[in-house]
């Protein structure tokens, strides 16, 4: 399937050396996507690369860059496999992406369920074609990714801001 013309230059995620083996799940999509779109990956924090020899920008994470290299994102990915230990995960990833006013695509497992609201601020995928729609969906319209931008950031302050936490975990304690 041919890609048009991306507005966009990067799709990012950020997280560990352990967690970038979940790349591998989408790693044909990001594959057709670099390949038909001139569009960069960016991982932070996966350590030594990207899985299938996918072309990346592999940034090492740091607390004092972690804020502007989720900026430099385009939009922000999620993948993980629908297995129990996947299931508990919180989306933390998604919570930054959303901070830094990035729409995210993710898997719809576990939290991410929650988090992302479909069409609102990211898209769920789960096959390679999901995947792929979704990725084109968003590289060819940047003002649908400034809305899903918009409506994350929003949904971060309201939702899982330390102001909104801090009251929470003072009512529980």
């Amino acid at each position: 399937s041919a890609w048009s013309s991306p507005s966009w230059s990067s799709v990012g995620w950020i997280g560990s050396p352990q967690t970038a083996a979940y790349l591998a799940t989408v790693a044909p999509a990001l594959g057709e996507l670099l390949a038909q779109s001139g569009t960069r990956l960016v991982l932070v924090g996966a350590g030594r690369g990207a899985p299938g020899n996918l072309p990346a920008e592999i940034r090492p994470w740091t607390e004092a860059s972690e804020v502007a290299d989720i900026a430099s994102f385009d939009v922000g990915i999620m993948p993980l496999p629908d297995e129990p230990w996947e299931r508990g995960k919180c989306g933390y990833k998604l919570i930054q992406y959303m901070a830094c006013g990035k729409p995210a695509v993710a898997s719809p497992v576990g939290a991410n369920c929650d988090i992302i609201k479909h069409g609102i601020n990211g898209l769920h995928a789960s096959t390679q074609a999901e995947w792929v729609e979704a990725l084109r969906t968003l590289s060819e319209d940047p003002a649908l990714r400034a809305r899903m931008g918009a409506h994350g950031r929003k949904l971060a302050e309201e939702q899982y801001s330390l102001s909104v936490t801090a009251r929470i975990l003072h009512k529980v304690l």
